[in-house]
């Protein structure tokens, strides 16, 4: 018998599983421990989730999901017809999630909530789009933050439709003030207008793009990335956002009765 065999090293499974009984996964909402089989399917335990808190979570249904963009629109508008698909109300949990996402290096959060809209978009697209590029932040905030809280969830998004996601086409050509401090749209629009170029070495022209952010309040900020984008020849673009205050009926609709309740 080889001397080799008396000091043969534990193979990767077996770490996993001793890091696994020390540090079991819990749910990024209750906190609770995940077990497969029983609150959690394989699928939930990938994003942190489990079935009470999913069952939970404020999902818009059915034309609840599409917005105009500007929720001040105006007549010069060049796109006015530009669209943002959104999955969640801006409501507990989800607003704790991204609470955490942008502000306490929350990037699992995000994770989750990409991979749950990423899932829903596979149904509810009318076609496949070329690309993904979510929404950059200057090089300021990206330091502070450590990550683009847009491209965690993009990332997701990307890897479950199985399309390239294009970081590095759209950036910011000024530091903006955060959108939040500003309840007047048109300042929002003010802040942000002229805020983002294309990179010159990327050809989108006739391209089909999502836009990706995690909120939607006024809509300036995927307006002016999407016109952007346009302006260099992109053919298409849609907004695409985790959550919104936007008022929508919630009146229950039997032909728009989905839910989010399995994650295989």
């Amino acid at each position: 018998m080889s001397p080799d065999h008396f000091f043969a090293f534990p193979d990767r499974a077996f770490w996993k599983s001793v890091v696994r009984y020390f540090f079991p996964p819990i749910c990024i909402v209750c906190g609770r421990v995940l077990t497969e089989g029983q609150n959690c399917t394989p699928g939930l335990l990938q994003m942190g989730l489990c079935k009470t808190c999913l069952s939970k979570l404020p999902i818009r249904i059915g034309k609840e999901r599409v917005h105009p963009c500007l929720s001040d629109p105006y007549d010069e508008d060049k796109i006015p017809d530009l669209q943002v698909w959104v999955l969640f109300h801006y409501e507990m949990p989800v607003t704790s999630l991204l609470r955490r996402l942008k502000f306490h290096d929350g990037e699992y959060c995000g994770t989750a909530l990409g991979k749950l809209m990423g899932r829903e978009l596979l149904h509810d697209l009318p076609y496949l789009p070329d690309a993904i590029v979510p929404i950059p932040l200057s090089s300021k905030r990206l330091e502070k933050r450590g990550y683009n809280q847009a491209a965690v969830i993009a990332r997701e998004i990307a890897q479950i439709l199985q399309i390239p996601l294009l970081e590095n086409v759209l950036y910011r050509k000024r530091h903006t003030k955060q959108q939040s401090r500003f309840n007047d749209p048109l300042v929002r629009q003010k802040n942000i207008e002229g805020a983002f170029g294309v990179e010159p070495e990327w050809d989108i022209e006739g391209v089909r793009l999502l836009v990706v952010d995690d909120i939607l309040t006024s809509g300036a900020t995927i307006h002016e990335a999407a016109q952007t984008l346009i302006e260099a020849g992109a053919g298409e673009v849609l907004g695409v956002v985790c959550a919104s205050h936007r008022v929508a009926s919630r009146q229950n609709d039997e032909k728009d009765t989905k839910k989010i309740t399995k994650c295989h």
